[in-house]
């Protein structure tokens, strides 16, 4: 049994989380929206990127245990590395996103060179996941930061959190009125095609009621409400989809949650898993208002 509280808080497995009640869920909750509160607020100075530094770090550390390389050093060091230069590079690089990608690939020639430099006591297969989940991951979290530098940045990484939520929020209930055609069964048991379409309807409703109310208190843009609804729609399917790819890795694991870092809610996978699979979307369908616009 793991001693330290370092090692508890990290643990993963089927009993991540089953034992907390909606009390423990609601706590965790109040304490992160607390935590997020001055975050916002200070989007624009290195404390964010600190924090979402140090959320994709622990992301992948999740991941890779999660696939069983984490002990494997050569590995999983270059992997927090690229976990920790992508925000940072995001972040500061403005918008050079050319040696983004070459640090992307320095990295995934190491990892492959590696495994075939050590193939007699390497997986192969596990590093090949071990490279694209990391590249997943970090990719994710680097788009918050990258979001929050464009135009109404603010707006658009407070949308990418809220949707994320809203969308797991209002699939939830409506699969819960509602559901009775599963989803994906063999991925998901509970999700329902219901809960699904109202999750994208209800997060989409919610999108356009923000952008609308954030440009009349700001009067900052004239909202457009086909673009606005158009974007929350199309950020919650890939919300859901996010979510899917998560539970799919950690069915194959044998594991219910990536850890239990947010008690009642599990690791940082488990609660930001949509998160990073929308602010990269958000990012390339807003990064140029010529092409696509929320507000005129």
């Amino acid at each position: 049994m793991r001693s330290t509280a370092l090692s508890r808080i990290f643990t993963s497995g089927n009993a991540a989380t089953e034992g907390y009640d909606m009390k423990t869920r609601i706590i965790t909750g109040a304490c992160m929206v607390a935590v997020a509160i001055p975050l916002l607020i200070w989007s624009d100075t290195p404390v964010l990127s600190a924090a979402i530094v140090l959320l994709a770090l622990i992301g992948v550390f999740e991941y890779l245990r999660c696939i069983s390389i984490e002990k494997a050093l050569g590995f999983a060091i270059p992997s927090y590395l690229m976990a920790a230069a992508a925000p940072l590079m995001a972040r500061y690089l403005n918008g050079h996103w050319m040696f983004f990608f070459g640090v992307a690939y320095v990295y995934t020639f190491y990892m492959l060179a590696h495994a075939m430099l050590t193939s007699e006591k390497s997986d192969f297969s596990k590093v090949a996941k071990a490279v694209v989940g990391t590249l997943y991951i970090s990719s994710g979290f680097a788009c918050l930061l990258a979001a929050r530098d464009l135009e109404h940045g603010l707006f658009l990484l407070i949308m990418i959190v809220v949707t994320a939520f809203g969308t797991d929020i209002f699939a939830y209930f409506s699969g819960y009125f509602f559901g009775k055609h599963k989803l994906i069964p063999a991925v998901s048991p509970k999700k329902t095609v219901e809960g699904a379409i109202g999750g994208t309807l209800l997060a989409a409703a919610l999108f356009v009621g923000c952008g609308v109310l954030y440009a009349n208190l700001y009067k900052v843009a004239r909202p457009h409400v086909l673009s606005l609804f158009v974007c929350g729609a199309l950020l919650s399917v890939i919300s859901q989809l996010g979510d899917l790819i998560a539970s799919y890795f950690k069915r194959n694991s044998g594991i219910k949650d990536y850890g239990k870092l947010f008690p009642g809610h599990g690791g940082v996978l488990d609660r930001f898993d949509s998160v990073i699979a929308i602010a990269p979307i958000m990012y390339i369908l807003l990064s140029d208002p010529q092409i696509f616009a929320i507000f005129r």
